[in-house]
């Protein structure tokens, strides 16, 4: 039957149309993932505007469409309730590979303390990107000149020594703690501000003794020669000249961490897939460029099972610390 002119296909013209219909719906014959990425990818951060979290994210979503078929990559930012607002939304898109999240130590430490209602295990892991290792820093007219100095002073003076850092049960504070407990616990009272950069404030104003933060926040108060680092918790090619905490006899090494998961249920083929697009990314130019100037360290792992089962250490061991401290009676 003839209607205006269209007559039936033939097959060989069904099958042409059947795969244009689905290539015009950006999927395949086999499903989405087979075709993977079939539309823009979105990269969920729950962190303040222009601080490192975003920054990270910002830089992945520049570097990423080329090894993603072109496809657009944007950032949106959901705050709220510690992160748990964009771990609710990374939550409602259980199997997409198009939203991926960028996690970080704070999502552990928050995790830990019950201040969200998730674990590890509600994400895909897929790739740590970065290390942003912790460091002692005091005014360059401090007394201190190890870190040994500071905890014999604190041993000597219990609660007399002060140690600003950021946040109140925080990756930071919980950083500071973990090294504390290392050197004996000594009494080291820890003033804790809103910032990081206000902690060094501080520190460098002589409200505190010390500040414990990382290299970017210090950084122009070294080269103005107005602070110096004590120890530093993994060696900075920036900081060639300070032992580590290791070799300043703390055996362990403290860091601020920043990865990217996926949503719950993601397939282990497509996991695989978006973490070779995105070790290809984070290898471009500009993404080094971006690494070099925010002084971090790669810390990829061997693989995304292997950053699975770090994130659960982390949460187990900031738990075991906050019970230790008594923060935590569960």
């Amino acid at each position: 039957m003839n209607v205006r002119g269209w007559s039936a296909p033939s097959s060989a013209r069904q099958l042409a149309w059947a795969a244009a219909v689905f290539a015009a719906a950006g999927c395949s014959p086999s499903g989405e993932e087979a075709a993977f990425p079939s539309r823009p990818i979105e990269i969920v951060s729950w962190a303040t505007p222009g601080g490192p979290t975003d920054l990270l994210s910002r830089a992945l979503a520049e570097a990423a469409p080329p090894h993603f078929e072109g496809r657009r990559v944007t950032v949106m930012t959901r705050q709220g309730g510690a992160g748990a607002a964009g771990m609710q939304y990374m939550q409602g898109r259980e199997g997409d590979p198009h939203v991926l999240g960028v996690f970080t130590a704070s999502g552990t430490v928050n995790m830990a303390t019950g201040r969200i209602p998730f674990s590890p295990e509600d994400f895909t892991p897929i790739l740590r990107i970065q290390v942003d290792p912790f460091l002692i820093a005091v005014r360059e007219d401090s007394p201190f000149r190890t870190l040994g100095d500071l905890f014999a002073a604190a041993h000597a003076r219990p609660g007399e020594v002060s140690m600003a850092g950021f946040g109140a049960a925080s990756a930071h504070f919980l950083g500071f703690a973990r090294l504390r407990a290392a050197a004996g616990d000594p009494d080291v009272r820890w003033i804790a501000y809103e910032g990081s950069a206000d902690a060094v404030v501080a520190a460098l104003g002589g409200h505190t003794d010390a500040a414990h933060t990382n290299y970017n926040i210090v950084r122009e108060h070294l080269r103005a020669g107005t602070m110096r680092v004590l120890g530093v918790a993994l060696p900075v090619e920036a900081l060639p000249d300070t032992p580590s905490y290791a070799e300043q006899g703390y055996d362990l090494q403290p860091v601020h961490w920043r990865g990217v998961v996926g949503p719950p249920g993601l397939d282990p083929g497509i996991r695989a897939d978006i973490r070779a697009r995105l070790m290809a990314a984070i290898e471009d130019p500009g993404f080094r460029e971006y690494m070099e100037r925010a002084a971090l360290e790669y810390a990829t792992m061997a693989d995304a099972d292997a950053f699975g089962a770090w994130m659960a250490e982390e949460v187990a061991t900031s738990r075991d610390m906050l019970r230790r401290l008594g923060i935590l009676d569960e």
